[in-house]
């Protein structure tokens, strides 16, 4: 069952309402720094309108959910979360749908265009990194070899590669780097995950070398063009997106012989891992390799690699 959305507002107060937050939406989503950020939070509002009210997004459907008073506003979004739990959706996905509706809802309070919020509508609690496992250095060793770099598409892809592994980029870091960010003394400037500043960080030589022979081979480019473009025929000179990226970490994978699923964050928290097993857990060097500002979170990669877990569960099995 639905439940009831309030009742209309006036005639007069619609009409004002109507026309301050025609944009509203489209305001607040141009805050949003990242491409994939602005996809998410938009469809999540989107997700919203049609689960609770059975019907597209509109103007008026937004404006009539802006007008609700403060208890009636919780309750249907409570109502939204526990549809989203029904329809068995990741409890991360369910997250970032309520994030998101709770963040548009504060731009309009902000804005003067409703009275309530959802501080008390919580998100479900997720254990975050559960699984850091990754693949085995040598594994990486046999991705590395499957680029062919007599074309300039291997020599760009071997790149790449580098960067998912010696940096430990995630993809969408990779792939909203401009030619300009790439400095050929051994640096690169890139925009972290939540960052609105880019900050330099240091390349490895092998990693400035495949850099600056993919530009080499590539030749005309300004510093503004991304660093990383299509070849295809159809988007050449186009920026690479995640996907893109995705399906070539896949395919190399794949042509490796490895059984695992790969993808790029999965070499990042193989990058990590093995870090750590070379450093001998030196956890202040693998944060500012990964850029993770919560520590907690590389002492869980710690912990799966030393496999603490395996460790206590077998001794007490021995004690019996």
């Amino acid at each position: 069952m639905r439940l009831p959305v309030s009742k209309p507002i006036s005639v007069t107060n619609a009409s004002e309402v109507t026309r301050s937050c025609s944009d509203l939406l489209a305001d607040f989503l141009r805050l949003k720094i990242s491409a994939n950020t602005k996809r998410n939070y938009s469809k999540a509002i989107t997700d919203f309108c049609r689960r609770n009210y059975d019907s597209e997004i509109s103007e008026r459907l937004l404006t009539r959910f802006l007008s609700l008073q403060q208890p009636e506003a919780v309750y249907q979004a409570l109502h939204y979360r526990q549809l989203l739990i029904d329809a068995k959706l990741a409890p991360s996905t369910i997250n970032v749908r309520l994030s998101a509706l709770k963040s548009f809802v504060d731009y309009a309070r902000q804005s003067e265009q409703c009275n309530f919020n959802l501080a008390d509508v919580a998100c479900l609690k997720v254990e975050s990194y559960g699984d850091t496992t990754g693949i085995e250095v040598a594994g990486f060793k046999e991705m590395l070899q499957i680029p062919d770099r007599t074309t300039i598409k291997g020599i760009r892809d071997y790149a790449i590669l580098r960067l998912l592994w010696d940096n430990a980029l995630r993809r969408n870091e990779i792939c909203s780097l401009d030619v300009g960010d790439f400095d050929k003394s051994g640096r690169l400037a890139i925009l972290g995950k939540g960052k609105i500043q880019k900050s330099q960080i240091d390349l490895s030589s092998a990693t400035t070398i495949a850099i600056a022979q993919w530009l080499a081979a590539r030749g005309d480019y300004r510093s503004s063009d991304p660093l990383f473009s299509s070849l295809d025929r159809r988007s050449k000179g186009h920026r690479l997106d995640g996907s893109t990226i995705y399906r070539l970490v896949r395919e190399f994978s794949t042509a490796a012989g490895i059984d695992k699923v790969v993808s790029p964050h999965r070499i990042r928290h193989s990058a990590i891992t093995a870090y750590l097993d070379a450093s001998d857990g030196n956890i202040r060097a693998a944060q500012g390799l990964s850029r993770h500002a919560n520590l907690n979170t590389l002492n869980r990669y710690d912990d799966n690699r030393h496999k603490y877990q395996a460790i206590a569960t077998n001794t007490l099995a021995d004690l019996v």
